[in-house]
């Protein structure tokens, strides 16, 4: 299965972009954040290209909009934030677009982080389910206490202590997803993030990765490594502008692609 994450800021005009990547990347399952084009047309658009998608159900989740061609993914837990569906009977797909740091500060955006875990972990629980893949735009770095944190998504960079699967902190245990964002981040990677800010804060690293992929360490051997890209354009269209930085007349967020390969 091969997904695509794009937080879309609110570009009405979006949807041919859209098609060409589905189109290219060959993606099966689609997750959007500030979507505000018209979905119909979308759908059309890449049935007249041959794709057949199918919006998925997320009532209840206003910051997300999910379609693709898989058919067997059935809603689970609804929040405000993000949507948790059930793919086939192996995975959870858990996308997001979380409370962004500009107006919300990093209690607040912990809190939100917190309650999506304990809700992952109480429909893995009940679904019997470890497979879980948690994408989108969670508005927080991959070093950031939220991602990084036991208390928060818990995303190790190194895969070989992540598949230790938990960890003991003052007698309690806490799960690990993996976070291969870490391997996208910095100038030894065109780009170097998925947004950029400048701003006049005392920190400020420019570039950002608030769009992330983190999994369960169970699906450590499904995660196509060399799959994960950061988007920076289609065959006849640069999501750069003259600077290398989003073009913020398509999106002033960068596109996300991995692929999970694994038997339904």
């Amino acid at each position: 299965m091969r997904f695509l994450f794009w937080n879309t800021y609110e570009n009405t005009n979006i949807n041919s972009v859209l098609c060409n990547i589905v189109i290219e990347q060959k993606i099966n399952v689609i997750t959007l954040a500030e979507y505000k084009s018209d979905l119909n047309d979308l759908i059309k658009r890449l049935w007249l290209n041959g794709v057949i998608v199918q919006q998925y159900v997320t009532a209840g989740c206003e910051r997300i909009i999910a379609l693709g061609t898989e058919k067997s993914v059935t809603p689970n837990l609804q929040d405000k934030y993000y949507t948790i569906q059930q793919i086939g009977k192996e995975y959870l797909l858990c996308a997001a677009h979380l409370p962004s740091k500009y107006r919300k500060d990093d209690d607040t955006q912990e809190l939100t982080i917190r309650r999506f875990v304990r809700d992952i972990e109480q429909v893995e629980k009940e679904c019997n389910i470890q497979k879980t893949i948690i994408v989108g735009d969670l508005n927080q770095n991959p070093y950031e206490r939220g991602c990084l944190g036991a208390s928060g998504f818990h995303g190790i960079p190194v895969i070989d202590d992540a598949c230790k699967i938990e960890r003991t902190i003052s007698g309690a245990k806490y799960k690990m997803f993996y976070n291969p964002m870490w391997n996208l981040f910095g100038d030894f990677h065109t780009p170097p993030g998925t947004y950029y800010c400048n701003n006049g804060e005392n920190v400020n690293p420019f570039w950002n990765l608030f769009d992330q992929v983190l999994i369960r360490p169970q699906l450590a051997e499904s995660f196509v490594s060399d799959s994960l890209k950061i988007l920076t354009g289609i065959s006849n269209l640069s999501f750069l502008n003259g600077n290398n930085h989003p073009n913020t007349a398509i999106s002033d967020h960068l596109p996300i692609v991995f692929e999970i390969k694994e038997n339904l």
